[in-house]
């Protein structure tokens, strides 16, 4: 296991933290990945970089990279490099980066050579021989933006259970050296003749010829030249098929040459036998070799049809799991090591194929895919697209560029055949109907690949240019929605329908039995019984969702609160050393292992001693309040039954006891406190309330309100708080107010209009008591919830009611004024979440998905 983290930090700007892992090594041993061959050779950039912001070089550091930072913000990354004459001369220098987030623009020795839109996906840039320094220093520079939004970036500002998004430079830099003549792009396209038992390769080499001539240069040009393609056998023992072709290549030129070779008896990857072809590309000068590319290509044949999922001319389906690379603090940066693990777990807890959700996986996980028998489902990390922005023709051309590098970047591993387009999608949403035809148009123009798609609930139907179609589970058990998941199977084809992520959140820990919802126990037999029903029904796939747990940016609601935005979904603990009862339970499935029992236990009552306890203190307060003496009853009962009359009282500043006040007012407080304590821990485990409130695009308001949600004594304790601060407020607003009007009012005639003015609030000490009980036993919720609302609408009628007759008006005035007042407040706030996040269309979005309009 990786032993880490010493971290290097530095502040460069407020709160922006630079990680790296130490003792990284990047693992060049593996030669046909980096490729490295006699022709072809690297030189690491890794290592220490100088940062510093933008317009500011004086406040630059050393850092090393790759490395990741948490925060938003402009930098400058600098680092400097020698070639010597003869490797400028005779080679072609290609800048590879693994990946960088966000944006950037690349400089060599101050001219910028290429724009990075957006996305941690990676990408080459050719470095200009006129721009390099022989025996110099040469200095790469990348200026880069790190600042995710909720319109113009890819993922979005909002994402729910997504790992932490990091700036920086993510992963690996290199330099790649070519020869001058050299094989530029590769591409390939397979076909497999069951019926015969032959397979055809389609290999396109892209050829140019850099070489330049030099004043003094006499010797004749040589432009013919000779390509050699060899396939070697998945042994690498022999060579199973070559072909051979003369061609002409002149300086500054670049040819496309098409091999088509075919072998009989192929050896075809499978899961089960993930053996591949080698396929060598070398190209001759006068009999002397002059490049040599070497490719591995897996050998299979994936297609859906409406009947089933294919694999090889047999009848598959998706045994598969999500992989979203998370380890504490470092987001998805690990080292090869830990990809090989955590590979190598997958494989052989008995899965075939593994979604890489949410993120861009790291190139070299698609390597290990191929070689250790795991089917990859690349995915655009996108999820609750609002549906104005899948409507924008910018945000399409953002993603058709975005697909651009990753086809590009991805396109030359033989084992990516399968694309998902995003998550959370809705069918009866024509904006996204409309934006995933046009995007699997697009990808089917450029490759041929399965184009999946996931969707939010249970409403789904075929689509132009989708091949399949998954739906997302959360919380609910397979056996909850038998019934809609069979009738979608049948609506849109066997072979095409698959379950693309089930989901279940581990809150409570480990019980006695799995009748305690979102427990190690529950979790286990939600699996198991996806397992039994996938099988039952013959469902073409499923992914289980996740591997391992998730950190997020956002505190989760769902998941329970945890001071690291640890999601805990995963059949492994982050740290990879918890191996959880549903990992057990699902291992032990899919390798036809014995079965692991999963205890039923005993149903545990999760309703707060804290609400019970405040409840009894607060009648027994308010009991004691009633018999304080005549004065109190008295004045309670006026302030309820004659308002006008009371709040006349308080403006002629009749006596009212100080002493009861303070006392109704705290008690006042602790009631809202214990009533908003009842409701939130009712919401805690909301699917629907944590998406409302994610459309926020606020980590601060996620972290307070699951805080709160998830520590009920805490929380009556901070909203006690609060709820003084919100009336000492009210009284200083009241007051301000007061320097419109004539009649004069005193700071404590506002204090008694605001208190008794919610005088009402204390009659909800006994459901108080009760509230949660009630809200979970979901038998009349609507009415509560209608209820409650009435009563504020009430306590604020009787709050504007006071403030008028202690200001001596007429009330039209302080009504409308008031509802200008309340609707400039909303409005304010609502103005500010929509321009930073678009707030707006992420809640209509949110409300689409679950059928509320």
């Amino acid at each position: 296991m990786l032993q880490f983290f010493i971290y290097l930090s530095l502040t460069i700007y407020p709160q922006v933290i630079f990680r790296d892992l130490p003792n990284y090594k990047i693992n060049t041993a593996d030669l046909l990945f980096f490729d490295k061959t006699e022709s072809r050779d690297i030189i690491l950039l890794n290592g220490v970089w100088k940062v510093f912001p933008k317009n500011d070089p004086e406040k630059s550091v050393n850092i090393n990279v790759p490395s990741v930072f948490k925060g938003s913000g402009e930098f400058i990354f600098q680092k400097s490099f020698r070639l010597t004459d003869k490797q400028i001369k005779e080679k072609q220098v290609d800048l590879v980066f693994f990946g960088l987030n966000y944006s950037a623009d690349v400089s060599l020795n101050k001219v910028i050579i290429y724009r990075h839109t957006g996305g941690d996906l990676p990408f080459t840039v050719k470095l200009p021989r006129d721009i390099l320094k022989a025996d110099a220093e040469n200095i790469i520079s990348v200026s880069l933006v790190y600042k995710l939004d909720a319109e113009n970036t890819i993922p979005l500002k909002q994402r729910f259970f997504f790992p932490q998004n990091f700036g920086g430079l993510i992963r690996d830099v290199y330099l790649h050296l070519k020869p001058n003549v050299n094989i530029q792009k590769h591409d390939f396209s397979t076909s497999i003749d069951f019926k015969n038992n032959k397979a055809s390769f389609v290999l396109i080499s892209q050829i140019v010829n850099n070489e330049f001539r030099s004043i003094n240069d006499t010797v004749p040009e040589q432009n013919n030249f000779t390509l050699i393609t060899q396939i070697y056998s998945p042994d690498n023992k022999s060579v199973v098929a070559t072909d051979k072709k003369d061609f002409e290549l002149k300086r500054n030129r670049e040819i496309q040459i098409s091999n088509s070779l075919s072998i009989s008896n192929p050896v075809l990857w499978t899961p089960d036998n993930p053996q591949s072809y080698l396929i060598r590309h070398e190209v001759y000068r006068a009999g002397n070799l002059i490049d040599r590319f070497d490719q591995s290509i897996a050998l299979f044949s994936i297609t859906a049809t409406d009947k089933n999922l294919i694999l090889n001319d047999q009848p598959y389906s998706f045994n598969g799991v999500t992989y979203i690379p998370s380890f504490k603090t470092y987001g998805g940066m690990m080292t090869y090591t830990q990809m090989e693990n955590d590979i190598q777990k997958i494989k052989e807890s008995g899965f075939n194929s593994v979604r890489f959700a949410k993120s861009i996986p790291h190139p070299y996980l698609l390597k290990l895919c191929e070689t250790y028998g795991l089917i990859p489902v690349i995915e655009l990390p996108l999820a609750n697209i609002p549906e104005g922005l899948s409507s924008s023709v910018n945000f399409s051309a953002r993603v058709k560029s975005y697909l651009n590098l990753l086809l590009d970047a991805y396109g030359k591993y033989s084992s990516f055949r399968v694309l998902n387009l995003g998550t959370s999608f809705i069918y009866k949403s024509e904006a996204h109907r409309s934006f995933l035809n046009n995007i699997s148009s697009f990808v089917k123009s450029k490759r041929n690949l399965l184009i999946a798609a996931s969707f939010f609930g249970f409403d789904a139907k075929k689509i132009d240019g989708v091949d399949l179609y998954g739906i997302e589970i959360f919380n609910n058990s397979v056996n909850d929605n038998n019934e809609h998941i069979k009738t979608l199977q049948e609506e849109i084809g066997k072979g095409r329908f698959f379950i693309s992520e089930a989901t279940y959140t581990v809150n409570i820990g480990q019980t006695d039995g799995y009748v305690n919802d979102y427990s190690y126990e529950a979790h286990a037999k939600f699996f198991e019984d996806l397992l039994n029903f996938a099988s039952e029904i013959n469902l073409s796939g499923y992914f289980i969702n996740t591997m391992f747990d998730v950190r997020g940016d956002y505190t989760s609601l769902t998941s329970g609160y945890d001071e690291d935005n640890v999601y805990k979904i995963g059949l492994i603990s982050e740290d990879r050393k918890q191996e959880r009862l549903a990992y057990k339970v699902v291992s032990a499935k899919l390798r036809n292992a014995e079965r692991v029992t999963i205890p039923i236990g005993a149903k545990k009552d999760d309703a707060p001693m804290s609400f019970i306890v405040t409840g009894l203190v607060l009648a027994l307060i308010m009991g004691i309040l009633v018999n304080s003496g005549k004065k109190f009853r008295e004045d309670a009962s006026r302030a309820l039954l004659r308002p006008y009359n009371f709040f006349a009282d308080v403006r002629d500043q009749r006596i009212i006891s100080a002493y009861h006040s303070i006392y109704l007012a705290l008690v006042i407080s602790l009631v809202n406190a214990l009533i908003v304590s009842n409701i939130l821990f009712y919401l805690k485990t909301s699917f629907f309330f944590e998406k409302f409130l994610l459309s926020f695009g606020s980590p601060a308001i996620m972290s307070a309100i699951s805080y709160l949600s998830w520590h009920p004594f805490n929380a009556i304790i901070w909203l006690f708080i609060v709820t003084i601060m919100i009336m000492i407020l009210l009284m200083l607003l009241i007051k301000a107010a007061a320097f419109f009007v004539k009649t004069k009012v005193y700071i404590s005639s506002t204090f008694f209009t605001v208190v008794w003015a919610l005088l009402p609030i204390v009659l909800l000490i006994p459901a108080g008591i009760v509230l949660y009980r009630l809200l979970n036993a979901d038998i009349a919720n609507t009415y509560i919830f209608i209820s409650l609302l009435l009563i504020n609408l009430w306590l604020l009628y009787r709050l504007i009611k006071g403030i008028y007759v202690i200001y001596d008006v007429n009330p039209s005035p302080v009504y409308f004024y008031s509802a200008v007042f309340i609707l400039a407040v909303f409005t304010v706030i609502i103005i500010y979440y929509e321009v930073t996040s678009s707030v707006i269309e992420n809640i209509l979005l949110t409300l689409k998905q679950f059928n509320i309009i």
